[in-house]
């Protein structure tokens, strides 16, 4: 499996395009399961990420991998609008792995911005204000991944979980693997 990723910035040149990457794919080795990004913050923005999907997935991605996820509601209406687009067209949904991780300081938050996650004004307030903004943090992240889940299953869309450790301190990895442990669980249920 792999993931083919286009050029970090629109300003950004690569020095290989997503298109030839497709096709280099498809020529090297067609039976590479491929994935794509999805940023539902971007569908927010421009409300056009789920045809970008759909033209990734007609280009031969089999599933698709978000950045971090901390706004639910762009999440929902991403998964949304691909499933009725899905449905309209008559084909069959990719999988969509869902990406999270917990963020222990304002030092994390800030890193996480900087790779381009959109955190909501609301979880930067509780978590500025929080008593333990990891243990806020891991909870926001169960409490997101679990209602994703759920509104995923309820469309019939398929989904994954990943869960990463943004942060080189160990109470954070730590907690991104408890927080991997229990979505497990959740994901058998």
């Amino acid at each position: 499996m792999t993931v083919l990723v286009g050029a970090a910035s629109s300003g950004t040149q690569a020095r290989t395009s997503l298109n030839d990457a497709q096709t280099l794919r498809r020529e090297a080795n067609p039976n590479l399961a491929t994935g794509g990004v999805a940023i539902p913050e971007r569908h927010s923005r421009r409300e056009d990420e789920h045809l970008r999907l759909l033209a990734k997935q007609d280009a031969g991605c089999r599933f698709f991998v978000t950045q971090v996820v901390y706004d639910i509601n762009a999440a929902k209406n991403l998964v949304s609008d691909y499933h009725y687009e899905c449905q309209r067209r008559g084909i069959p949904h990719a999988p969509i792995v869902f990406t999270f991780s917990v963020c222990g300081s304002m030092k994390t938050l800030d890193f996480l911005r900087w790779l381009g996650v959109d955190v909501p004004r609301w979880i930067e307030n509780d978590l500025k204000h929080a008593a333990d903004p990891l243990a806020a943090s891991y909870q926001q992240a169960l409490t997101t991944a679990t209602e994703l889940m759920a509104y995923c299953r309820t469309l019939g869309v398929p989904f994954g979980i990943n869960v990463e450790s943004v942060s080189i301190r160990r109470v954070e990895i730590e907690a991104a693997v408890q927080l991997a442990r229990e979505l497990r669980a959740e994901l058998r249920r």
